[in-house]
């Protein structure tokens, strides 16, 4: 049942699906109280009224609210509400570690050495609380964007305080995971833990777990009988040292085994520095097993062959009696298993592919061709992902390795395409954000301003930087504010004083250089001439610009040149002009006298 959208215990708005159980659905959910983004599982409503289920999910509260470390994912609250049981944790943003293996296939052994330290670091904190995790897997281990791995899902959980309750439980933990003594019906121990950490950490190495089989129960007598592959056949670069850890904590027996996860830690811390180490073997001889004496029939046989020493002869039969008896043992557990499997399981029971990340069509001809699941196109639920192209399968419940039967209905989740995840446009060009913007099926929406931008450019948007859209949301409108540019008409300042007329230009927005310019040498030129006031400005008046800043130049004089030499020649000039008109005059006169005598004469 879709639940997005719900508020839980009045504060927790769950916002979207983050990961399917066998027991539990994990929500990504904000809390409207602390604002900050947690995790809610919630049981399953088919399984409210089981009370081992119910137990088992309170026993994951208690287990871990009693843990305090950076590797384990922190519990914050628990509650039920209307017959619905939650627990609100952190949330960690990353990935599980086996989708991390599933992308990426075999780790470099250096990177799997520092994933392991965190994951055993955390391991040992819980065993010194008392609690056996009892299913450690990658599937139960989240690694976050910046490389913290933590540990989460301690839903079964062994606990000292409710050992009343475990000893009540059935065979649990993940088959590819399981320690030889569990499959053997013994009980879990920190020991346990450790064999599933060497699976993981070899399934880091290897890019997928040692043992796989037709049934769970050839698994499981793959984990009690057959020794682990070796990693270095695989990669030879793997240091003898890093694969000894792997031996160690595999071991089919435990006394071979580590026995602490602190040591395990030890030798993670070391592995890198002994490469020259040689490769651990055990020794699996009986040693408690008398050595094998050879000797002559007549020192053990009468003539007719009756044993001479009868207490030897109880031994051997003391012997006999005990094969036999661990042979009917090991069968009683196997047939065991078998009718589990086969009957309290369901026939036919398998594991669940793994179909994430293959198209849709292809996922539904696999689960329904190859192992008859039932695909109903009313359980097909789409939803925007984060990397998924649109048309793969983003998650399936019953979830991957989970036990199914032919026939079990299968919902499956599938992408409706990636988010959009929006970018910053700011001062980016108009034009080029809204083509992409509207190839992305955007309504792009302009608000214009003037600004100092350039014409154009983008200054605010209404969806922020890093907000994830649906694809294939009816509505997506983005309004984006953009320049008209810069524009300024020039002032008039010809004929100020310069340093008024610098100070109105600047105040306009314009970057002012002042230049001394050279004084004229005609004579009307000089008398005209006035000193520190504008003669002329490099740009005319009334002229538009469209940046701010541009550059005027100012022109101006500082000094007026000396004219009186000049004067005074043109003085000189005039008197001389004078005298030569006088001269004229008077020989004028003389002449007229000369006629006047001519005529009298006459």
């Amino acid at each position: 049942m879709n639940q997005i959208d719900k508020v839980v215990a009045g504060r927790y708005v769950l916002t979207s699906l983050i990961g399917q159980g066998g027991m539990a659905d994990v929500y990504k959910a904000e809390d409207t109280i602390l604002k900050r983004t947690v995790a809610v599982k919630i049981m399953r409503s088919s399984l409210t009224g089981d009370p081992v289920y119910v137990t088992r999910f309170h026993r994951e509260a208690s287990a871990v609210a009693a843990l305090s470390h950076k590797n384990i994912v922190e519990i914050y609250d628990v509650g039920d509400e209307n017959d619905e049981y939650y627990i609100v944790m952190e949330y960690v943003p990353g990935q599980a570690l086996k989708e991390l293996i599933h992308k990426r296939g075999a780790v470099h052994y250096v990177e799997a050495v520092d994933i392991m330290k965190q994951v055993v670091a955390a391991t040992a904190k819980a065993h010194s609380m008392g609690i056996i995790h009892r299913d450690l897997k990658p599937q139960n281990i989240m690694v976050t964007d910046s490389g913290v791995v933590k540990i989460g899902d301690f839903g079964i959980a062994s606990i000292q305080s409710l050992s009343q309750v475990t000893q009540t439980d059935t065979i649990m933990g993940s088959l590819h995971y399981l320690a030889p003594e569990i499959a053997r019906g013994e009980k879990a121990t920190a020991q346990s833990d450790i064999y599933a950490l060497g699976i993981v950490f070899y399934e880091l190495l290897r890019g997928e777990v040692p043992f796989n089989g037709e049934s769970p129960v050839n698994i499981a007598l793959k984990h009690m009988r057959v020794e682990i592959p070796s990693v270095k056949e695989f990669n030879p670069s793997i240091p003898q040292s890093v694969e000894n850890i792997i031996i160690k904590a595999t071991a089919k027996n435990v006394n071979d085994r580590y026995q602490s996860a602190n040591e395990v830690l030890d030798d993670l811390n070391t592995c890198l520095s002994r490469l020259d180490e040689e490769k651990l073997v055990f020794d699996y001889e009986d040693k408690e097993e008398e050595k094998t004496i050879v000797a002559k029939d007549e020192d053990y046989f009468t003539s007719d062959h009756q044993l001479v020493d009868k207490e030897e002869d109880k031994k051997l039969d003391r012997k006999k009696i005990m094969m036999v008896a661990g042979g009917v043992i090991a069968c009683i557990i196997i047939i065991a298993l078998l009718v589990y499997f086969m009957f309290f399981s369901g026939g036919n029971s398998f594991e669940m592919p793994d179909v994430t990340g293959i198209n849709i069509d292809e996922a539904v001809t696999i689960l329904q061709e190859e192992y008859e699941l039932v695909v109903d196109e009313d359980n097909i639920t789409y939803e925007p992902s984060d990397d998924q192209e649109e048309g793969t399968v983003l998650a399936t419940d019953p979830a991957y390795q989970e036990t199914v039967k032919k026939g079990d209905s299968v919902s499956i989740t599938v992408s409706s395409g990636q988010y959009i995840v929006i970018e910053d446009y700011t001062g980016k060009d108009y034009d080029e954000v809204y083509e992409i913007l509207t190839n992305l099926g955007f309504t792009v929406k302009k608000n214009e301003i003037t600004a100092d931008e350039t014409k154009g450019t983008i200054i605010e948007q209404s969806i922020l930087e890093g907000e994830k859209i649906d694809p294939n949301a009816s509505d997506k409108t983005i309004t984006l504010t953009v320049s008209k540019g810069y524009s300024a008409t020039v002032p008039n300042v010809y004929g100020q004083n310069i340093t008024k007329a610098q100070q109105v230009l600047e105040e306009a927005g314009f970057t002012v250089i002042l230049e001394v310019k050279d004084p004229p040498t005609d004579a009307d030129s000089i008398r005209s001439m006035t000193t520190y006031v504008v003669v002329e400005q490099s740009i005319e008046a009334f002229t538009t610009v469209y940046e701010k800043g541009t550059e005027i130049t100012l022109y101006y004089y500082t000094t007026i040149p000396d004219i009186v030499e000049e004067e005074e020649e043109t003085t000189n000039n005039t008197t001389n002009d004078n005298s030569d008109t006088n001269d004229n005059d008077t020989t004028t006169n003389d002449s007229n006298s000369t006629d006047g005598e001519e005529e009298e004469t006459d």
